[in-house]
């Protein structure tokens, strides 16, 4: 409870202030913000990242996704983790290209995604999330058709899709030690509502 009317008149004037800052600051000349910048060429990203593994000593890991696509998501949550996301970065530069958009976020993908989609995986229609992995001079050394079938394992979630996975790891990320794929391996279980 307010005990001095000063103080209720004072704390009414500052936000009042604050709510209108915005409009007095446009009506002094200053822009709208910028829109977001479009994304950049798929093979210009993939391009930077070998440069950048070559000198890091690290593969490429590139991935496709989708602002619909649900298991796109999951990958990138997998990636984003403190723990096994951090085993990932140590081991990959990590590029993601939108592609496979719905028409109405067309504008998302990075030019060129879908044809690199295409080239990389051989011309079998996938699905997303795919990946292929670059060594550091470029050269394709692993994609994500891993399972039988020359099925598409995308986000790791059933046992043998992560099984294959951490199997995958060894010649992929060849520094990462079995600890760290074991413990890749669980945390992808855990995502998946398994405990170890």
């Amino acid at each position: 409870m307010l005990r001095s009317p000063r103080v209720a008149l004072a704390l009414t004037v500052l936000l009042s202030l604050a709510g209108t800052a915005p409009l007095s600051a446009q009506s002094h000349g200053s822009q709208p913000p910028a829109p977001a910048a479009a994304p950049q060429p798929a093979q210009t990203l993939v391009n930077t990242a070998v440069a950048t593994a070559e000198a890091q000593r690290k593969n490429v890991l590139v991935y496709f996704s989708a602002s619909w696509c649900g298991w796109c998501h999951r990958f990138a949550t997998f990636l984003a983790s403190p723990d096994a996301g951090k085993l990932m970065h140590d081991n990959f530069v990590i590029v993601r290209l939108d592609a496979l958009e719905s028409k109405d976020k067309a504008a998302q993908e990075n030019p060129g995604a879908d044809d690199l989609l295409k080239k990389m995986s051989g011309g079998v229609p996938t699905g997303i999330p795919f990946y292929f992995v670059l060594d550091g001079s470029g050269k394709k050394i692993g994609d994500s058709l891993i399972m039988p079938g020359h099925g598409n394992v995308g986000h790791p979630a059933e046992p043998d899709e992560v099984v294959a996975f951490v199997k995958q790891l060894e010649t992929i990320a060849p520094r990462m030690t079995p600890a760290q794929r074991k413990e890749i391996g669980a945390y992808l279980d855990e995502m998946a509502g398994r405990k170890g």
